[in-house]
């Protein structure tokens, strides 16, 4: 599954050949079927599952650290900033919901659901319902910060600028500052 996952990063979905995962990890490509056998769409099925349960634990990990809403939004912003800078190709897994069946398809949603927006969404009820933060739409708010975090994750490495400070430059810079503009937004 990490030769695979590594392929993946690599060349996408359709870049990937069972054949060379095969041989570089040193069986046939029978044996790898053996393990899968609905072939390369179960395999990376079950490294999507893998990672998404890695990303499920890592975020509620960090969550459990801290009591305030805004603490345990720094804690997942700096947690998915950091992750990022690791070898998960998140977007290439993101991105098989355009090769597989239905089936499996419906399993990924369910899966992203679970994984990033399940503990960010209980962060933020929580901090909705004790008032913490102002009355909103849990759900509203939980879409806002991932599509800001998603944006962010993006350009995680720009340059420093006249007006980007060097401190944004790190992935726990550039997460407080995110939170910040989540929690506080642009206006004086």
């Amino acid at each position: 599954m990490d030769v695979a996952e590594t392929h993946l990063g690599g060349g996408g979905y359709l870049g990937v050949s069972l054949e060379e995962v095969a041989k570089e990890v040193g069986v046939s490509k029978p044996a790898l079927y053996y393990h899968f056998p609905q072939g390369k769409e179960e395999l990376f099925i079950a490294i999507a599952d893998r990672a998404l349960e890695h990303h499920r634990e890592g975020l509620e990990r960090a969550i459990a650290d801290h009591d305030s809403g805004a603490a345990k939004l720094r804690a997942v912003a700096r947690w998915l900033m950091s992750e990022s800078n690791q070898d998960h190709p998140m977007d290439e897994l993101r991105d098989l919901t355009r090769f597989v069946s239905e089936q499996h398809q419906v399993k990924l949603a369910e899966g992203f659901f679970g994984s990033l927006y399940g503990p960010i969404h209980r962060a933020i009820s929580s901090a909705v319902e004790s008032g913490e933060f102002s009355e909103n739409s849990p759900e509203l708010l939980t879409w806002a910060f991932l599509s800001l975090l998603s944006g962010m994750l993006q350009v995680n490495n720009i340059p420093a600028g006249p007006s980007l400070p060097e401190a944004t430059r790190t992935a726990e810079g550039m997460a407080d500052r995110t939170v910040d503009l989540f929690l506080n937004g642009v206006l004086p």
